[in-house]
């Protein structure tokens, strides 16, 4: 998996989105039909502004592929952005073993994170 992170606005910029989402896309996505973000895109984290749950962060995983119901969660919350990101990682990680279309890369480090400017990466 090469996954990697952008504001939410600068991926699809022709939306109104919260300051504080993040989209997360797979550039090794297998069941893609191209590398257009739509096609890569596997989920995304929000922190909540309003409410009882104000502050904490929203994950989500939304790429699922035809087949059996997953049976564990596609979506939660955390008290921090990175532990966020981490689960919807996790959670798609997960899906894609369940769905035995988890591709190891042999020269892949998990959970490397690195910054580029306001995009996080993280090869799996």
């Amino acid at each position: 998996m090469k996954l990697y992170w952008m504001k939410t606005s600068e991926a699809w910029p022709d939306n109104s989105w919260l300051e504080t989402s993040w989209t997360c896309f797979d550039e090794s996505r297998p069941d893609r039909n191209s590398d257009s973000r739509w096609h890569t895109y596997i989920g995304n984290i929000h922190q909540e502004p309003h409410g009882p749950q104000v502050g904490t962060w929203t994950w989500s995983l939304t790429a699922t592929p035809p087949g059996p119901a997953l049976p564990f969660s596609r979506n939660g919350r955390e008290a921090k952005r990175g532990d966020a990101g981490r689960r919807l990682t996790e959670a798609y990680e997960r899906m894609l073993r369940f769905y035995g279309r988890l591709v190891p890369t042999p020269s892949s480090s998990r959970h490397q994170d690195q910054s580029y400017g306001g995009n996080w990466v993280m090869t799996v």
